[in-house]
């Protein structure tokens, strides 16, 4: 009788420790904010290279504890659906809003800006002047509801920012529709080796709002919002957004020259 009690006593004190252990674990999976976004050099980005965009998210979230994936937009999409990530940190304004997401206001703008090897650019102020030039574009912007309707333009389309800038130094397009803030990184990359700037329109053509978005769904989705807003108003106001960004562009450029070393060299 008395091996049968020790025997039911340590059952107990196992099964204790494996319902104590699952509580624990969701416990810190509640507590942890898992995000995801696309991956775009110096903004999202993985193995410690700069991202500055995690970084202003993050930092506005605070003791939220969010985690951020950066990855590809086929992988990012099926995390979503599956319910790996709450949400997702680079809602663009160039597509529509979703019903079963929550969006915050838009805490980060992305310039478009016209921009070529040809002074041209500089007088650029509206697609309608690019009528039936190639030009080249990241599909971050091109698979969006807005530039899919801009069929007057022969967009030719890369996957990344650095396929694009080839795209320009290969002369395979006359003229890029990029972020302007990624082109001053290359154009300081290209400063660093003694090289002309590339020129660039003196307005922007499209301004792209950025967002956070979390699934409707999800436990203290609006409270996560208006937390996020309020740390992206704290950051402004103590001037730490524009140290997470970057801004200040007396520095080395933040792309990596040993990627682009091929490109300045034929340049």
């Amino acid at each position: 009788m008395l091996i049968s009690n020790t025997h039911k006593a340590v059952m107990a004190a196992a099964v204790l420790l494996v319902v104590s252990s699952m509580l624990l674990s969701t416990t810190l999976q509640a507590q942890t904010l898992n995000l995801v976004g696309n991956k775009v050099a110096t903004y999202i980005d993985e193995h410690k290279l700069p991202a500055r965009q995690m970084d202003v998210v993050a930092a506005a979230l605070g003791d939220k504890k969010a985690q951020i994936i950066a990855t590809t937009q086929a992988w990012s999409g099926s995390g979503l659906r599956s319910g790996k990530f709450a949400g997702y940190i680079d809602h663009y304004s160039l597509n529509d809003q979703k019903d079963d997401y929550l969006y915050s206001l838009p805490y980060m703008q992305v310039e478009l800006h016209v921009v070529s090897r040809n002074q041209k650019a500089e007088s650029i102020i509206r697609l309608e002047q690019l009528y039936r030039e190639r030009v080249g574009v990241e599909n971050r912007f091109a698979n969006t509801d807005q530039l899919r309707d801009e069929r007057d333009i022969r967009w030719a389309r890369s996957p990344w920012f650095f396929d694009n800038i080839k795209q320009l130094s290969e002369r395979r397009v006359d003229f890029l529709l990029v972020d302007k803030a990624m082109l001053d990184e290359m154009n300081l990359l290209l400063k660093s080796v003694g090289q002309k700037p590339i020129y660039v329109s003196k307005v922007s053509l499209i301004s792209v709002n950025v967002s956070l978005a979390i699934h409707r769904d999800y436990a203290d989705a609006k409270d996560i919002i208006a937390s996020f807003e309020k740390g992206i108003e704290a950051l402004k106001s103590s001037g730490e957004y524009a140290e997470l960004l970057k801004q200040d562009l007396n520095r080395e450029s933040l792309l990596d020259d040993r990627v682009y070393s091929d490109i300045l060299e034929k340049w």
